[in-house]
């Protein structure tokens, strides 16, 4: 199984706080199957400028994904129950990760179409290297505007050789193309046509497009709020998976454990420390590593005697008459 293109597009919605806030949340805003099937228009910006080129890609990659995953369902249902879809690509070589040779040779028939638009079909080996003839052989509806002479040179032969030259093509004027296309089963020759300029917006629909669009927009406050809740859910998941390793011998004999207790002081130690506060200022024996007899009875080794049960008693009992001697 390959991981490493999965293992990559989740390091894009890891990596990017823009991508987390518009595809990472627990609940979409908006319903690709009920936009489909009701007719509605879904309008989806990825503008390279506002994201950037790979939350740009990312973004419309996944959109186009569930697109063909909801039409796809509509193979269930009678054809004249089908709705169509019309879904609108610009620039599509910038958007990889889509399987446009599959939709496009298989969606058709469920009722969709599609408007692709590149400015060179150079850029389609980018996405696959046959990538372009498939979109050729899948194309309806041809329009061909002012191009670089190598893309002509190919185009020509859609557009039909004996009626449009490459030079034809090269020479276009602004808004102005050749056209081939299918009206029913019967395809017709090509022809010149100028398309309408576009015309300048308008600031009172563009707002009005805003305020309707507040409602599938979640709060910057909000998500904050969610991040922090899935942090305390992957944390506490975490525990939980260092517990189930351990295994339950481990756990419960950890759960019966007495916390640590801090280590007892030696009675050499307990007793070098009260000879340091009684003595006067000078000298010390025991600080210059001289040994004294208590030492000689504490270690008990160096006459040869084996620590036990009498070697703790007699311990005691030196310690109690060095006391005294003191």
């Amino acid at each position: 199984m390959a991981l490493a293109p999965v293992q990559t597009r989740l390091a894009y919605y890891a990596s990017s706080k823009t991508a987390r806030a518009i595809l990472g949340q627990p609940r979409s805003t908006i319903d690709l199957r009920e936009t489909i099937l009701d007719g509605g228009i879904l309008l989806v910006s990825t503008a390279q400028g506002a994201v950037g080129r790979d939350v740009a890609a990312l973004v419309g990659s996944s959109i186009l994904n569930l697109v063909d995953g909801v039409i796809r369902e509509q193979g269930s249902l009678p054809p004249e129950q089908r709705r169509g879809a019309l879904v609108v690509v610009d620039e599509m070589q910038t958007m990889p990760g889509v399987d446009y040779e599959s939709m496009l040779s298989e969606l058709g028939k469920f009722g969709a179409n599609f408007i692709l638009a590149t400015q060179s079909l150079g850029k389609l080996e980018d996405l696959s290297k046959t990538m372009r003839d498939t979109v050729l052989a899948n194309v309806g509806c041809l329009a061909a505007f002012q191009m670089a002479g190598t893309d002509a040179r190919q185009l020509v032969w859609e557009l039909g050789k004996e009626r449009v030259s490459e030079d034809d093509v090269t020479s276009l004027d602004v808004h102005q193309c050749y056209v081939r296309a299918t009206v029913g089963v019967e395809r017709m020759d090509a022809f010149s046509m100028r398309v309408l300029p576009p015309e300048p917006g308008d600031l009172a629909v563009a707002e009005r497009i805003r305020e309707l669009a507040m409602c599938y927009i979640t709060p910057e406050t909000e998500i904050g709020l969610q991040d922090d809740e899935m942090r305390k859910l992957v944390e506490k998941y975490r525990q939980e998976l260092a517990e189930l390793r351990q295994g339950p011998g481990q756990r419960k004999q950890n759960a019966g454990k007495p916390p640590p207790q801090p280590k007892p002081q030696s009675r050499r130690n307990q007793r070098s420390r009260r000879q340091g506060q009684q003595s006067a200022p000078g000298p010390d024996p025991e600080a210059e590593g001289e040994p004294d007899d208590d030492d000689e009875l504490v270690n008990g080794e160096q006459d040869g005697e084996e620590p036990g049960d009498g070697w703790d008693q007699d311990s005691e009992a030196q310690d109690g008459e060095g006391e005294a001697e003191e």
